[in-house]
């Protein structure tokens, strides 16, 4: 239902090298950690671990979960659910604050034995194009070149202290897996460079752009990362963050040397099942009008059909006026998220942490 309208009506595909990879991690728990080029990456989780089948390999549908920012809890209907019933891990970016709130959480699906899939983008935030995102984006910068790094082009840097902590997500067995991904339409590459002023972030609303017009298109590249709560996992995701920024700068390259059909080639197109996720949708359409007819609120049920969505259109144009761009990985969060930040500040925490070890040394 979630995800039936932005991937499957708007003409999303999903391209994967290594489906096989995947299909593997669903046998058991797994830690997925991905890129942040956009805001819907929890909806491209969401999907595929939803589905059988991944190119050639049958697969297990897997419950999937996320680290989303704490914000996204207190957002209307979605927000709700993946608080409330999914039960996500939601941090405020502070390792003291959250340290216990990811722990808990983990130890909580292992005692109830649910097995799951992680899902969390180690970066922590999307920059856009105000003073305050190039700020963060420079101080990313200087953080790679502090440890002895050239600077990231395509990713910001990972914020490693979170991950000592949910490596208690596969302490009972379980892959890590390092996600990239990359957003294509018309054949040009939508996450590009983070200075570049050709960047897109895509959200919800750039996958419903293929309703009318041309569809977005996924790449996903994976491979399989070791490591405990004891190793350097500073390192290991600083150096898989090399690798990461430089898959991207290869697509890249082979996208506007080859085009969109060249760039194809290598990876597997995800399939799925467009008539149950359409007759599933049918069916809730037909339970809620059945429901509302049943104890006479057919009018209500539409007039609340109506105003959710002139709420939405108000707080999306809201947020875009106040922050110049769409935020919307969830409804509402746009014009929710300006606010706070208009009030509250930055979305961003400062990038120090190279510098301060250099001090304590």
């Amino acid at each position: 239902i979630v995800f039936n309208l932005p991937m499957n009506w708007s003409g999303t595909k999903v391209y994967m090298d290594k489906p096989e990879l995947l299909a593997k991690a669903k046998e058991d728990n797994a830690l997925m950690l991905a890129n942040h080029g956009s805001r819907i990456d929890w909806m491209i989780g969401m999907f595929v671990s939803y589905l059988t089948k991944l190119g050639d390999y049958e697969c297990e549908r897997k419950r999937v979960g996320f680290v989303c920012e704490g914000i996204i809890q207190y957002m209307p209907l979605i927000g709700w659910y993946r608080k409330l019933v999914c039960e996500d891990v939601f941090v405020m970016r502070s390792f003291k604050q959250d340290a216990g709130t990811i722990k808990n959480n983990c130890n909580s699906f292992h005692d109830a034995k649910c097995k799951r899939i992680l899902f969390l983008s180690p970066e922590g935030v999307v920059c856009d194009f105000g003073e305050r995102d190039k700020k963060y984006i420079a101080e990313c910068r200087g953080f790679c070149e502090d440890l002895g790094y050239k600077p990231y082009e395509y990713v910001l840097t990972p914020r490693y202290k979170g991950l000592t902590c949910l490596v208690e997500q596969v302490k009972y067995g379980g892959m890590i897996v390092s996600v990239t991904m990359a957003f294509e339409r018309d054949g040009k590459l939508l996450n590009q460079k983070l200075t570049s002023l050709d960047r897109e972030i895509p959200d919800i609303y750039s996958l419903l752009v293929g309703l009318a017009g041309s569809p977005t298109n996924i790449y996903v590249d994976m491979k399989e990362l070791h490591f405990t709560a004891e190793d350097d996992i500073k390192t290991i995701m600083m150096e898989d963050y090399v690798r990461k920024d430089k898959v991207l700068a290869d697509w890249h390259k082979i996208l506007q040397d080859k085009g969109p059909e060249g760039f194809k080639e290598g990876f597997s197109v995800v399939h799925h099942n467009v008539l149950e996720a359409n007759l599933i949708q049918l069916l809730h359409m037909v339970m809620m009008v059945g429901l509302a007819w049943y104890m006479d609120r057919l009018a209500s049920l539409f007039s609340f059909g109506m105003s959710l969505y002139l709420i939405i259109i108000f707080t999306h144009s809201l947020g875009w006026f106040m922050n110049g761009t769409s935020m919307e990985s969830v409804p509402f969060e746009s014009g929710i998220k300006a606010i706070v930040m208009f009030f509250f500040g930055s979305k961003h925490k400062e990038r120090t942490g190279a510098v301060d070890s250099k001090k304590k040394k």
